[in-house]
């Protein structure tokens, strides 16, 4: 058993051995200010100080930050679907937590909020200075939450959000907190910007999609232990680094999202990478005619600057895009080129089959072009089993519609 374990068993015995008078009021309405709720610890983080609850005191950090955007979005709100004026409301929330896994037992002792205030952002962090003050932190967190019109987070739909709910079902704090639209960044992130990054990482996103770059920041793995330490023994500089990585998270979330209305609103300056990413984006939101006129920019510019398997995703897209849209003529062209000229034309080959035999009705060319397709795959270094069972199912069929059986059993029996 670890020391963090024993000294967490520890404090909490301790707490479940106090006089019922001291446990936590369940209701807002059982009183207000620290009289009936949680004791004070006493001692807190650098920096903080002490706000009344109705669950008694609850510890907390603000800070005001200068910030260049205007706030407005219409952009994302049009991509999006939330309404203009919510998504002018955002409420920031990034949680530090005791473990980084989640589950019940999970606890996030840290929770910072950032929220548009006069020309900049107001940033407040709730910290959890004893277990038994949990209530008064989670009511502070709601009274935030109801004046958002969007939560933003970064992966805070699977995880921070959830946990925060959990605990509060679990301590019975608020049991009318309101759920406002929520918009995770990491979302837009994987979509945008994947193809061209190792991964989509909040630092990662910093470092190559914003040019921030963190100085001296605190692993995340380490900031459950730096919270036990202070529990045991109050040591006021474990904490700092983990305040600032909180602070640093929230702030880059702000900065983020107006990059994304940038991004979404232009994408001219950008990657070619991320711009593939970004015509993905449009064309699963539904703007078509957006998503085709990148599409067909990016194929136009040719190898450029170009990984070729990418050159050979965005003939494919393009493609089926122009085919859905009855432009089949010009998605034959585009697909004709990836079957001459890329490594793996195979997904190519399927997609021209399809247009030959239904748009434009060339049966005995779809049946050549799947033949030979196979022909290739049977000599590829990597074969590839779904390619191979697709492309012999179209040939059967094909065969069976141009009568090949037919003319073969007439050719053996004269």
């Amino acid at each position: 058993m670890t020391a963090d374990l024993v000294a967490l068993r520890a404090r909490i015995a301790a707490i479940a051995a106090r006089p019922t008078g001291a446990v936590p009021s369940p209701s807002p309405a059982c009183g207000g200010g620290q009289g009936g709720g949680a004791r004070s610890s006493g001692r807190l983080p650098p920096n903080c100080h002490e706000e009344p609850t109705p669950f008694g005191p609850v510890a907390v950090r603000r800070e005001w930050f200068p910030e260049e955007s205007n706030g407005d979005v219409p952009t994302l709100s049009n991509c999006l679907g939330f309404a203009p004026e919510d998504l002018q409301r955002p409420l920031f929330l990034d949680t530090e937590t005791t473990g980084l896994f989640g589950g019940t037992g999970t606890v996030a002792f840290l929770v910072g909020l950032a929220w548009r205030s006069g020309e900049g952002l107001t940033l407040v962090q709730y910290f959890l200075c004893d277990f038994n003050q949990e209530s008064a932190l989670l009511w502070a967190v709601g009274q935030c939450v109801r004046e958002a019109g969007v939560l933003v987070s970064y992966n805070g739909r699977t995880f921070d959000w959830p946990l925060l709910q959990t605990r509060l079902v679990m301590r019975k704090a608020d049991p009318a907190w309101p759920s406002p639209p929520h918009l995770d960044l990491l979302t837009l992130a994987r979509r945008i910007f994947k193809p061209r990054l190792p991964d989509c990482a909040l630092q990662t996103i910093e470092q190559a999609v914003l040019d921030l770059h963190r100085a001296d920041d605190l692993p995340g793995t380490l900031i459950p232990g730096r919270y036990f330490a202070w529990l045991r023994n109050g040591d006021p500089d474990v904490l700092d680094p983990v305040f600032t990585h909180n602070r640093q998270d929230v702030l880059s979330m702000a900065v983020l999202l107006a990059r994304f209305e940038a991004v979404l609103r232009n994408g001219d300056e950008l990657d070619p990478l991320d711009r593939f990413g970004r015509a993905r984006f449009m064309e699963a939101r539904g703007f078509t005619q957006e998503a085709i006129r990148e599409y067909r920019r990016l194929w136009q510019e040719g190898h450029r600057g170009m990984r070729l398997p990418t050159r050979g995703a965005i003939g494919l897209k393009l493609a089926r895009l122009l085919r859905r849209n009855g432009r089949w003529g010009e998605a034959r062209t585009v697909l004709e080129e990836c079957w001459r000229t890329q490594s793996y034309p195979y997904p190519a080959a399927i997609e021209l089959a399809k247009l030959l035999e239904h748009q434009a009705k060339d049966l005995d060319a779809a049946r050549r072009l799947v033949s030979d397709a196979l022909r290739l795959l049977a000599l590829a270094v990597v074969s590839n089993v779904q390619w191979r069972v697709d492309l012999e199912r179209r040939l059967q069929r094909l065969d069976r519609r141009v009568g090949v059986d037919d003319r073969l059993e007439l050719a053996l029996t004269g």
